[in-house]
């Protein structure tokens, strides 16, 4: 009996040293962790169809076609001369303005556009994903 009760412990010790290698390996899951329940279908959004942006959606596309296409669309715009055919963003819109009336402007106005450069600099220049 001694001897018997003896190799059990033996043999219990020895499976605990090799506990970790007998475990299956863990599981690696591509999933989320719980499931997602929805209660309901969502109702659907209602969307103004005719709101300013998108009545005008293509307005200026037959200019070409019934002008003769002796006018850009960008010429039928009436904006400010830097904002005229113009993509980009704060900085670019700023520095462009100054260029093109920075010399017309009052010094007040012109003092300010010069410090929101500034800001606008120092902001893209110290953070952002093009740094």
């Amino acid at each position: 009996m001694f001897g018997l009760g003896g190799l059990l412990r033996a043999g219990s010790s020895l499976f605990h040293s090799a506990g970790p290698l007998l475990l299956p390996a863990r599981s690696i899951s591509t999933g989320t962790c719980c499931q997602i329940r929805m209660h309901a279908i969502p109702q659907p959004k209602e969307v103004d169809r005719w709101t300013e942006k998108r009545s005008m959606f293509g307005v200026y596309d037959n200019i070409g076609i019934l002008g003769d296409f002796k006018a850009h669309p960008k010429d039928l715009i009436i904006a400010p001369c830097w904002l005229k055919g113009f993509k980009g963003n704060e900085l670019q819109r700023l520095s462009r303005k100054k260029k093109m009336v920075g010399d017309r402007m009052m010094t007040l106005d012109r003092h300010n556009l010069e410090k929101r450069i500034r800001f606008l600099y120092r902001r893209f220049n110290r953070s952002g994903k093009h740094r």
